[in-house]
């Protein structure tokens, strides 16, 4: 009998062999990648829709939806007067231009005696609005020079109130 170095006096014990893998053994890893890949994506999502959110929202939405029969009555309304408004912006400097509004009624008469206020509404981002009235300046024509903040797309929403009706509309403008 000999000794083996390695083992002493003791007997090897027997080699273990590996069962074979039952066929189908990954199918449960396949589920757990496809769960692993929609919470990544579902966390991109959240990520973007969290740090892309500008703020803007629409405020007392809920009265605003209760009135939109007397919008639309006054929409109605708007249309009878047949009034000719044609609203221009012309940029003269970055960030700077001229708001000009021409008012006349249904027959092409001058409308003058009203009050015309302009609101450049930055359509992506809160807090940059302006509020502006403007003067009359003879002929129909109503203007002012404004100053905005950021370059780029506005919607100005002018309202004119004068004593034979209201008229109010907008304008998507671009500031250079």
């Amino acid at each position: 009998m000999s000794i083996s170095t390695t083992t002493g006096n003791r007997p090897l014990p027997p080699k273990r062999l590996k069962a074979p893998r039952q066929p189908g053994w990954y199918i449960p890893w396949i589920f757990v990648g496809v769960f692993m890949v929609v919470l990544a994506v579902n966390g991109v999502m959240v990520h973007f829709a969290v740090s892309s959110w500008t703020g803007i929202e629409t405020e007392n939405h809920f009265i605003k939806g209760l009135g939109y029969n007397n919008d639309l009555a006054g929409a109605r309304a708007q249309a009878e007067r047949g009034w000719q408004v044609q609203p221009d912006f012309t940029s003269t400097e970055p960030r700077k231009g001229v708001i000009a509004i021409t008012v006349r009624d249904k027959q092409g008469q001058i409308l003058k005696d009203a009050a015309v206020t302009v609101t450049m509404i930055r359509p992506i981002s809160e807090g940059h609005d302006k509020t502006l009235s403007l003067p009359y300046l003879g002929e129909g024509r109503y203007g002012a020079p404004v100053e905005l903040d950021l370059e780029g797309q506005w919607d100005m929403r002018f309202v004119i109130t004068h004593a034979t009706g209201d008229y109010q509309d907008r304008k998507r403008v671009w500031v250079q």
